[in-house]
């Protein structure tokens, strides 16, 4: 049985290095290419919308660089991406996860996996995460990356950016989320997202820092 001021130890540790991480001043980390070069069309998909955010979004969101579009491939597949990037620096916000914001638009989740793709001998993991709002069911794949570490849960989200501060004074992460509307098959519709993330996933490492 594990000791209960073993717990209050961890406690106290992570709160000492979450004040460390949030007290001390970090260099802001440019992405190694605008997200607005980002590619309009990668094999079979199109850019076919963007969209850029209100002053009131952007002071809730406080991305460093960020993108929001829409794809649609030959075969009429269509989704959405979002790809917000968090510099570090004093005027970068943390990264809003989706277990606290789709619930507060309306959103109930009714399942959440985590999956992996392979991309050019990669393994990418990600959250697949099926969501409900009245009568509409969307699929969301989001995963997160901090430097080289890509990362599907909140917990090792922190844990990476107290390592990188702790180590390369650095605390800049992105986060990357795809929505899909599920018409029919859940099943297949998870397997267009994975399609993207195969095309795309390079283009993505390509814009954020290593």
């Amino acid at each position: 049985m594990i000791k209960p001021w073993r717990f209050y130890l961890l406690y106290v540790l992570l709160g000492i290095a979450a004040l460390y991480v949030h007290t001390r001043s970090e260099a802001s980390v440019p992405v190694n290419k605008s997200l607005e070069l980002f590619p309009r069309r990668f094999g079979s998909w199109t850019m076919t919308g963007e969209a850029r955010f209100d002053e009131r979004t952007l002071e809730v969101l406080k991305p460093s660089d960020y993108l929001s579009r829409s794809y649609q491939d030959q075969e009429g597949h269509r989704l959405s991406m979002y790809i917000g990037f968090h510099d570090g620096g004093p005027g970068s916000g943390p990264i809003h996860s989706p277990k606290q914001c789709l619930p507060g638009s309306g959103w109930t989740q009714l399942e959440s996996q985590v999956h992996s793709v392979d991309v050019s001998g990669e393994r990418v993991s990600y959250v697949s995460a099926v969501y409900q709002k009245e009568m509409q069911k969307q699929l969301f794949l989001y995963w997160f990356q901090v430097k080289d570490d890509i990362l599907t849960n909140e917990y090792a989200l922190k844990f990476a950016m107290v390592k990188n501060s702790f180590l390369w004074n650095r605390r800049d992460s992105a986060f990357i989320r795809l929505s899909l509307l599920i018409d029919q098959d859940e099943q297949k519709t998870l397997q267009v997202g994975e399609d993207f993330i195969r095309a795309f996933f390079p283009a993505i490492n390509e814009s954020l820092p290593d």
